[in-house]
């Protein structure tokens, strides 16, 4: 047991005083809530530029112009003088858009004759492209359906008519869990806990590293009377506490300051945090028995926690991935955790549905510390990785 509390005093000292671990353990972490605290401040995009090129330059398409720019999501900034130049602008990333308004655009309008408007947009950037082309079509079914009734009210027909004859099904589109539309739920509660998950990752795989590449694993041995099991809690139990500490006020941040949604049980929201800080310290600790070097380990671990984003569910749907890619995704204990996250405070579905992530994370946590059990120790008894770099 004193050897235990010798090894945990070590480890605070080694959180607040290594100047290393001062950074990774304390300062990063701020850094980044603060930095996606206000890089969303902004939670919905509004006035995108873009580029209109008016080949009628009537009253009519001048109108068209107007409703563009009325739209909340765009911005007409430029106005080139034909399609070439404006399509310049797209390739310079000066615009996400280009609408051109062809010739005779008023007069075929006025003859009943259908025109047609040319909306080109950069399909690369997914989220600026789908809202402008989003706002395009809905300023052009509006005027399409402004003309269309104003034909129909010409022939006699009354507006309630006129209405249900140009749109005789209408949909009833109700937004669930985040009916404004806002960016900042979803992305930020997506980042900032993918970033906390890697700091936890690599503060665990540097107060294990230096150790060994330091040559200090066979005194720590002895500090902790040769008991692998006494000598991994000791150290992994400062760092959780600390980083408990750090994804409470995170939260904070995110469902007080920035006022996220939260509809579930926050119970269970505090349970993932510690599932999450412990799967991934075990995770670290087993990526350290494999490797060979204090810099492997860290480039494996920086690289794990990393792609742990893309099999989340946050950039692409898991349910789209292959299938075989569907199996790795269960590996990462943050893919588990996101779940929780998402089915807790944006989806606040029942709390029986989210008992198979903390399942699993538990799981995951007892079963890759039994399987670096074995290496740990070999580790710890040699005192040092074998390439000692």
């Amino acid at each position: 047991m004193k050897g235990f509390h010798q090894i945990i005093s070590r480890e605070i000292n080694l959180l607040f005083y290594n100047r290393s671990m001062f950074v990774f353990a304390v300062v990063l972490p701020f850094i980044s809530i603060l930095f996606f605290n206000f890089l969303l401040s902004n939670p919905v995009a509004r006035d995108l530029p873009v580029a209109v090129v008016d080949l009628d330059q009537t009253s009519i398409s001048r109108e068209l112009t107007s409703q563009l720019n009325a739209t909340p999501e765009l911005n007409v900034s430029y106005f080139p003088l034909d399609q070439k130049s404006g399509e310049q602008l797209i390739r310079e990333l000066k615009v996400y858009g280009l609408i051109t308004i062809p010739k005779n655009f008023g007069s075929d309008l006025k003859q009943g004759r259908q025109t047609q408007i040319v909306n080109q947009y950069n399909s690369l950037l997914l989220l600026p492209s789908g809202l402008e082309n989003k706002a395009v079509l809905k300023t052009v079914g509006t005027i399409s359906a402004g003309i269309n009734i104003q034909k129909q009210m010409a022939s006699g027909v009354n507006v309630k008519q006129a209405l249900v004859n140009f749109q005789p099904v209408q949909s009833s589109n109700h937004s669930l869990s985040n009916p404004f539309g806002n960016y900042s739920y979803y992305l930020n509660s997506g980042f900032l806990t993918m970033f906390f998950q890697m700091f936890v990752m690599l503060t665990t795989i540097y107060c294990f590293g230096t150790d060994f590449k330091y040559k200090k694993g066979k005194k720590l041995f002895a500090l902790g009377q040769e008991n692998t099991i006494t000598i991994v809690l000791a150290k992994l139990l400062p760092y959780a506490l600390w980083f408990f500490f750090v994804g409470m006020i995170m939260y904070y941040s995110m469902y007080v300051f920035q006022d996220f949604p939260m509809n579930g049980s926050k119970s269970m929201l505090i349970i993932g945090l510690v599932l999450l800080i412990f799967s991934t310290q075990a995770y670290a600790v087993f990526i350290i028995s494999l490797s060979r070097s204090f810099r492997e380990s860290l480039t494996y671990g920086s690289s794990f926690a990393a792609v742990s984003l893309s099999f989340s569910g946050i950039t692409f749907p898991i349910e789209g991935m292959p299938k075989v890619l569907q199996g790795v995704s269960q590996i990462f204990p943050y893919t588990h955790y996101f779940q929780l996250l998402t089915e807790q405070a944006q989806r606040g579905i029942p709390i029986s549905y989210s008992i198979n992530k903390i399942a699993i994370l538990i799981i995951c946590s007892i079963v890759v510390l039994a399987l670096s059990y074995k290496n740990i120790r070999k580790l710890l008894m040699a005192g040092a990785f074998k390439n000692n770099i």
